[in-house]
């Protein structure tokens, strides 16, 4: 009773020195995801499950949509479970392994006391003396690999709720924009109308002009459908897709001036090289893929296990002798009395039990090891597996890092782009276009021109605030691909470098370790 009782103490004190609680990793991530978006995710509570009642009035802000995504957003909350379960490696990397006990009785033939073997203390493998430091470190660096992977996840899905609002509003305004031009030209059908009654007019331009109500009626539905497909997507991303798509957004100006003219090439990629998480996973990654070669070479050492062991040898038994040969006396005497007629026994030598060595019980005890003899398998092959998996990884990152600057300055490129043609149209074009409709609508007043000349006039303004309204709504999409690209907001602290990922002299150590 008090061993088993010492054994659940024993265990109950291991578990509390090893329990699982991956709260410090979410605490980074959540602290890392703030810093880059702007908005602290709740992942302390739980996602909202129930959805919003859109009045069709209020308008969501793009903040309020960032906020709800990286709380409700499913897939990120998924991904949020992989800094438990890499938590959960690295408590379980620094585990002993359990201690094995045997024992063994033998019974003797003819009966005695059995004989006993067994460990006076458990068999401990020492091989956890080397392996465990390294699986703790492997384990450790695939736990900091999680918690940024998890982090730039968030950021991903902040650039995605930026890039689907700012759709939206420009989505929006552009419907305004196409009812205002079709109204207009509906009214010129009316008087285009009118002046092919007065003989003035063909009834080619009457149908050139249904032909354009008819392209903008198009046009209208084309966008109302882009509009509710927009919504479905940015709920999708907030974590409501069954809520009802009544909400509203603020219709995107197409005449503001953009906020900021975009940064240098040169200082946007090296933000991105500064703050881009999953840059920095990926030297956590390499980080690890390098500690799990010295894993792969240790698992090759000796298996060794030591323990205290203690034999007790069998004795026979003297009772069960003297029992025989008493039984072996009676039935002798037996005999002689039947062959005599019932008269006295002759006096006879007595049957006595020959002398035999007493067996004394002898206990043997001592200290035990054992220990493997690595001929054939020393782990070669997962050692140099190891240093393959190392070198993928290794191009993985580089590959990464490439692609981190090809997309980063693709983004600048078509938000630089985007940010000309919008001064372009709002200092320029848009002037232009304003002044001859004032011009001809008091060449119309002072009946110099007729209505349709106009009435085309504003049908042009109307298209050119189309066309500027694309290229803000590029504008602002290109930021939110620029935000993703360069790691977040441009105010985010730099990410911290790994110091022990030195990618080139650990490749040629990885080589050397293999022509070893």
């Amino acid at each position: 009773m008090q061993i088993r009782k010492l054994f659940l103490l024993t265990g109950a004190w291991c578990g509390a020195c090893a329990a699982v609680n991956p709260g410090e990793g979410v605490r980074e991530a959540s602290e890392l995801a703030a810093q880059r978006t702007g908005q602290p995710p709740q992942w302390a509570a739980p996602w909202d499950r129930a959805e919003p009642a859109w009045d069709g009035e209020t308008i969501l802000d793009v903040e309020e949509a960032v906020a709800a995504a990286l709380r409700n957003n499913r897939a990120l909350r998924a991904d949020l479970e992989t800094i438990g379960r890499a938590h959960a490696d690295l408590v379980q990397a620094g585990l002993l392994s359990n201690p094995v006990v045997s024992l063994m009785v033998m019974f003797p033939e003819g009966g005695g006391r059995s004989m006993l073997r067994a460990n006076a203390l458990p068999m401990q493998p020492l091989a956890d003396l080397w392996l465990i430091p390294v699986r703790k470190a492997v384990a450790a660096a695939e736990l900091q690999q999680a918690v940024l992977r998890v982090a730039d996840r968030a950021v991903e899905t902040a650039a995605e709720v930026r890039r689907t609002h700012a759709e939206l509003r420009a989505a929006q305004r552009m419907g305004e924009l196409i009812a205002a031009n079709r109204d207009l030209v509906a009214q010129s059908i009316q008087i285009i109308e009118a002046r092919q009654i007065a003989g003035r007019a063909t009834q080619v331009e009457t149908n050139l002009a249904r032909i354009r109500h008819e392209r903008l009626r198009s046009d209208l539905l084309a966008n109302d459908a882009r509009v509710r497909t927009l919504k479905h997507e940015l709920l999708e991303r907030m974590g409501f897709a069954g809520a009802s798509d009544r909400l509203r957004v603020a219709p995107l100006l197409e005449l503001a001036a953009p906020a900021d003219p975009p940064p240098h090439e040169v200082e946007a990629v090296a933000r991105a090289a500064r703050q881009r998480l999953d840059l920095l996973a990926g030297e956590w990654t390499v980080e690890a893929a390098r500690r799990q070669i010295t894993l792969a070479q240790r698992e090759g050492w000796p298996e060794t296990a030591v323990g205290f062991t203690f034999e007790r040898a069998p004795a026979g038994s003297r009772r069960s002798a003297r029992i025989r040969v008493l039984a072996a006396d009676a039935a002798a005497e037996g005999a002689v009395q039947g062959l005599t007629g019932g008269g006295p026994m002759p006096q006879a030598p007595q049957f006595a039990p020959r002398p035999r060595p007493v067996r004394e019980v002898k206990y043997t005890m001592g200290p035990m090891i054992e220990m493997e003899i690595p001929i054939f398998d020393w782990n070669q092959a997962q050692t140099l597996r190891a240093i393959h998996e190392y070198n993928r990884r290794l191009a993985e990152y580089e590959a990464l890092g490439q692609e981190v600057t090809r997309m980063v300055r693709q983004a600048l490129a078509r938000q630089r782009e985007a940010y000309e043609q919008v001064r372009l149209f709002r200092e320029v074009i848009v002037p232009q276009v304003q002044a001859n409709m004032e011009l001809a609508r008091q060449s119309y007043v002072a009946g110099q021109t007729d209505l349709t000349i106009y009435l085309a006039a504003q049908e042009d303004v109307i298209d050119t605030q189309r066309k500027a309204l694309e290229f803000v709504r590029g504008y602002l999409v290109e930021q939110a691909a620029l935000e993703r690209a360069v790691g977040g907001r441009a105010d985010a602290p730099p990410a911290p470098r790994l110091a022990a990922a030195a990618p080139p002299d650990d490749s040629r150590t990885a080589h050397e370790g293999e022509q070893r």
